[in-house]
Order: C-alpha cells, then sequence, then structure tokens
C-alpha cells in the first residue's frame, strides 16, 4: 500500500498482519479521496483517523496538506505500525492516541475536526449508533464537516436531520459512507 497523492506520494506503508485490523483497500482509498475532493481543501484542516489502524487515511491527508491529524487505535501493534508509516514527518503535524473510541470522542476537548475517519472492525457494528450520537451531541465536527464510514453492512445514521450523503458506494464487502454535516 502506498501513499496516492501529494506530498508523500509514493511512500510505502507497513500494513498490520493478523485480524485486528483491516486496511482500507486502495481502491477504496482512491475513491474517497476523489469524492471528498469535490467537497474538501485539505490546507490547515483538522482531522482524525479514529480506528487508524496503519495510519494510512490520516497520512494521506497529511501528505495533501493537513495541518494536524489525531490518529487513534487502541492496539499497540496498530500504534507501532502508525509510528514506523509516519516517520520522517513533522511530528507536530500529528499525534497517535490510544483512547477508547467513545471516550475520545465525549471527552476530546482540544480539536473541533473537519474531517473525521470511522472505520471499526467489522464486528463492531453496534459502534456506529454511538459513534454518531457521540458526533451529534459533542459538536466534535465541525459544520461542513466530512465524516467517512466504512461498514460491511448497512448504515442508518440516527442524527440524518443535518447529515448530507454526499455518496454512497457499495464494494464487494464493504459499503462506503461520505457525509456532511450541514447545520443551518
Amino acid at each position: 500500500m502506498n501513499v496516492i497523492a501529494g506530498k508523500y506520494k509514493g511512500r510505502k506503508l507497513v500494513t498490520l498482519q493478523g485480524d485486528n485490523t483491516r486496511p482500507t483497500l486502495t481502491r477504496v482509498k482512491e475513491d474517497v479521496f476523489n469524492i471528498i475532493n469535490n467537497y474538501f481543501i485539505f490546507d490547515n484542516k483538522i482531522v482524525l483517523d479514529l480506528f487508524a489502524g496503519s495510519g494510512a487515511l490520516g497520512l494521506e491527508t497529511i501528505s495533501r496538506g493537513v495541518g494536524y491529524v489525531v490518529f487513534n487505535d487502541t492496539h499497540k501493534e496498530a500504534r507501532d505500525v502508525i509510528s514506523t508509516n509516519l516517520m520522517g514527518i513533522d511530528q507536530s503535524s500529528y499525534v497517535v492516541m490510544d483512547r477508547d473510541y467513545l471516550d475520545l470522542l465525549n471527552n476530546f476537548k482540544d480539536k473541533c475536526f473537519d474531517l473525521i475517519f470511522v472505520d471499526p472492525p467489522y464486528a463492531k457494528k453496534e459502534y456506529y449508533d454511538s459513534i454518531f450520537e457521540a458526533i451529534n451531541k459533542t459538536n466534535i465536527l465541525n459544520n461542513f464537516g466530512i465524516l467517512v464510514c466504512e461498514s460491511n453492512s448497512l448504515l442508518n445514521p440516527i442524527f440524518t436531520k443535518n447529515l448530507v450523503l454526499l455518496k454512497y458506494k457499495k464494494y464487494t464487502k464493504t459499503n462506503l459512507y461520505i457525509w456532511r454535516l450541514e447545520i443551518e
């Protein structure tokens, strides 16, 4: 797997072995960034990669010019891989965290995010409702911020009133959702 565009284009990424993570397929990652390029300016934005795995999505945003990325994963092996993939990148542009996803969403007071990637283990479908609820309650996603979710099952966010679906795409084993928060 490589970074596909920007300052670090072509950079090879280490991925995790085993069942704890499932790297985003290159085709899906390309589609994600092709879609959000139409709605999002990367310069100086703040990004949350909630279940970061190898950090590929967050690193792609750093390569495209975001100001800061929070990489979060509770698996030590994943954090080690993320740190390896970030070697040589300015440490003031990111932090790697080990926080429970709900704890982070409900108590992360330092930042509001412009882009959030949500890709929990497929066996954890129940995470999505609590994630949507936390995003709605905490205002952790800025107005016109983008929420990207990858799931093996269909999702129906519980606060669709302010969440506009920009794109849904079905792959063989993956459903990709890209929403934008639009508060009037």
